[in-house]
């Protein structure tokens, strides 16, 4: 994809989510920081928070779990081992998904049931094993599948956002 097709991905794809009520309602909303590869979260964050809604993002601890920081624009943002940008902020706690009334995930996949292909790492099922806050998948419009692979310990989303609009799985 060009640059400027990239960049009109991730505007629609931040029309469409804030469109859906919990997300244009909520406090607090998780999200992360999209790689250049992924569909673009910048100008969702960026409408989130003209809207007062506080982000908050995902920071990858060295034993395969994430912590949490309040995304501050004005923060240095690194990349991490993984390739995964993080910010430097206070770190606000694995519970702080507790506070969250939605929460934004990336994928390589998402299929018609909700399954979500990560990177293998884990990170996010284990943050999302106890939680009850919708999970939305943002993902390219293509990697919308009928069906991808997945395990019992897989966490599955309820929603999967792409340029073309909001789907809601089968089993939500």
């Amino acid at each position: 994809m060009s640059p400027s097709e990239r960049a009109e991905a991730a505007e629609a794809i931040a029309l469409h989510l804030l469109a859906v009520p919990v997300i244009a309602r909520a406090n607090r909303v998780a999200c992360y920081l999209s790689m250049p590869s992924e569909p673009g979260t910048g100008p969702l964050i960026a409408a989130l928070r003209d809207r007062g809604i506080e982000v908050v993002v995902p920071i990858s601890l060295d034993d395969h779990t994430l912590d949490w920081s309040a995304y501050d624009p004005t923060a240095a943002v690194t990349t991490n081992a993984l390739g995964i940008p993080e910010p430097h902020g206070v770190r606000l706690g694995a519970g702080t998904l507790d506070t969250c009334e939605a929460i934004i995930l990336p994928a390589l996949a998402v299929d018609h049931e909700g399954h979500r292909l990560g990177r293998g790492a884990g990170y996010y099922d284990r943050a999302l094993a106890e939680t009850s806050a919708p999970l939305c998948a943002v993902v390219f419009t293509h990697e919308l599948l009928p069906a991808v692979p997945h395990e019992p310990h897989d966490v599955p989303v309820q929603m999967a956002v792409t340029p073309a609009g909001l789907f809601r799985s089968r089993s939500s």
